[in-house]
């Protein structure tokens, strides 16, 4: 599967199930050792469906989340939250792909439709996220993006632990954007 077999569309509350499992799913292979083990193999999913539904059911009007699927099943998500930051912009709050569907480009479609939906909306065009720290991997995938490493922070989370974080950052969320991309937004 390459990510033209990969239909994009805004995320509806039948989709809050999946999105929770494919997110819960996500933390416990990547975070192991960056967030709390007690947590991460807790109700994890119950704990992000909660969250996913509110999200979905009420949602914030800056917010978009649309669903990557391939044969009705969510390869991965983006959620993100417009002109979230006076300085940075919008925010892209998550980014998630499935295990078995990563390296396939499902990731860098998902992080252009946020950066053209927040183009056309947002015209600031800053557009930024949280990587934590050990997470290696997602800094290259941001850095061949055109992503700026910003500066570290630690960011408490009482259930989650301490959240050793980089900001990632785009000024101009224009160069994620593909060609036309925009046009189709509007």
């Amino acid at each position: 599967m390459n990510d033209a077999g990969v239909k994009l569309r805004a995320a509806m509350i039948e989709d809050a199930e999946g999105i929770a499992m494919l997110h819960a799913d996500s933390w416990r292979r990547t975070y192991r050792g960056m967030m709390r083990d007690e947590f991460l193999d807790g109700d994890l999913v119950q704990e992000r469906l909660s969250v996913w539904r509110e999200r979905l059911q009420s949602p914030a009007p800056n917010q978009l989340i649309v669903v990557a699927e391939d044969r009705d099943v969510i390869q991965g998500f983006v959620c993100a939250f417009g002109d979230d930051d006076v300085r940075w912009g919008s925010l892209v709050d998550n980014l998630h792909v499935r295990g078995d569907a990563q390296t396939k480009g499902i990731g860098r479609q998902l992080l252009r439709e946020a950066a053209a939906w927040a183009v056309v909306n947002y015209p600031r065009c800053g557009l930024y996220l949280w990587v934590m720290q050990a997470n290696d991997n997602a800094q290259r995938f941001y850095e061949r993006l055109g992503g700026s490493n910003e500066g570290a922070e630690v960011r408490e989370n009482e259930e989650r632990g301490a959240a050793h974080v980089f900001r990632y950052a785009w000024s101009d969320a224009r160069g994620l954007v593909a060609p036309g991309a925009c046009d189709e937004q509007r």
